[in-house]
């Protein structure tokens, strides 16, 4: 691949137990398996399984964002660069962008930036200074409808990468509904209201209600997560439901899944649904946003509407009533992980696009096409 670049630095704020976090993550690690020199900076490092972070270079530097020390921050960081500058700046928070086109400026390389939720994708605003802004990259064509409609941005160009999740050989994915156990219905993620996790207990609860013996896992944590336990309790749940801390080995809990759900009310795409269904887990999830760029019909998931407890209990009970079917499904939606979210997929894509701004090609302005809101150790 022609201007191949030999150094990337990777620009995040809070790295914690979500989806992007995850999803910086892996693209850091399969860059650096790549032979890509790969830098990592973040704000903070919050709770989240340390597998992820294996033979990574995370640099914490907790006061990047605040007005002035992040000016004698940042020139540090500029001193540790200036000897072995990077290729290209990736930005994987959208508040980040400024500090990085601060850094493109004076070491002269181009800046992309993901974008990965609709909130992110609608608030976006660019800085006086963007020249060195090229590319937005966004994880679906409905986050990138979501971008507001402006002359600044729109001389950007803007394109779609979806996640990418490893995904397991088949004779590695552990079985699921054995009928020897009760089985386990899980949602994991940051524990928020827009999670919908309420949803999720009171779908459970309907499930218990009808007789049917279930296993509940919570794994996660954030603002909500005593309102939910609250609610368990009130639900008389707590026999049944174990909240994992987001610390733990995320491929061990979500094996321990029969069924993952993903009731969010607002969703980019979902990159902990990948990574469930990359490992064999059957899949619900609420048909907003970017969900329909994964599941656009009921063979490798199943969709409910936002905010109905009632049609997800109903999702969840016919999935367990029809343990065969379900597998078959399971199966499907690992398929089509392998298919369309690989993480090699993504890495070759995401590396195009480094080659693409290392070489000049982006130079050019590409206003985007309409997008279908439907969607289809040194520094």
């Amino acid at each position: 691949m022609p201007n191949t670049p030999e150094r990337i630095l990777l620009m995040a704020a809070d790295l914690s137990f979500r989806g992007s976090s995850i999803l910086a993550l892996r693209m850091a690690r399969g860059l650096l398996d790549l032979d890509i020199d790969t830098v990592m900076l973040c704000t903070r490092m919050g709770p989240i399984d340390r597998s992820l972070l294996k033979h990574l270079q995370i640099h914490e530097l907790p006061g990047y964002r605040l007005p002035v020390w992040s000016r004698i921050v940042r020139r540090s960081v500029l001193q540790n660069l200036i000897d072995q500058p990077p290729d290209v700046i990736h930005v994987l928070t959208p508040e980040m962008l400024p500090q990085a086109v601060w850094l493109a400026e004076r070491l002269s390389c181009p800046v992309v930036m993901s974008v990965n939720d609709h909130a992110d994708a609608s608030a976006l605003q660019l800085p006086s200074s963007s020249r060195r802004c090229r590319m937005i990259v966004c994880v679906s064509d409905s986050v990138r409808a979501s971008l507001p409609r402006h002359r600044q941005l729109n001389q950007i160009e803007q394109r779609v990468i979806h996640p990418g999740v490893p995904v397991l050989q088949d004779s590695e994915c552990l079985p699921i509904l054995e009928p020897d156990r009760a089985p386990v219905i899980g949602m994991a993620g940051p524990l928020e209201v827009l999670k919908g996790g309420s949803f999720f207990l009171r779908a459970c609860h309907r499930v218990l209600s009808e007789g049917t013996e279930i296993r509940i896992v919570v794994a996660g944590s954030g603002a909500e997560e005593r309102n939910l336990r609250k609610l368990a309790t009130s639900l008389q749940l707590d026999d049944q439901i174990t909240f994992v801390e987001e610390s733990t080995d995320m491929k061990t809990f979500l094996s321990a899944m029969d069924v993952f759900c993903l009731p969010s009310l607002q969703q980019g795409i979902g990159v902990l649904l990948l990574e469930a269904m990359a490992l064999g887990r059957p899949v619900i999830a609420s048909g907003v946003g970017g969900i329909h760029a994964v599941l656009n019909n009921n063979q490798a998931g199943m969709t409910v509407p936002a905010s109905d407890s009632r049609q997800l209990a109903d999702a969840i009970s016919r999935l367990i009533k029809d343990p065969d079917q379900t597998r078959k499904m399971a199966q499907a939606g690992r398929s089509l992980a392998a298919k369309r979210f690989s993480l090699r997929q993504m890495l070759d894509e995401v590396t195009a696009l480094y080659a693409e701004l290392c070489s000049g090609l982006s130079e050019t302005v590409r206003l985007p096409q309409p997008a279908s809101t439907s969607d289809r150790n040194r520094i």
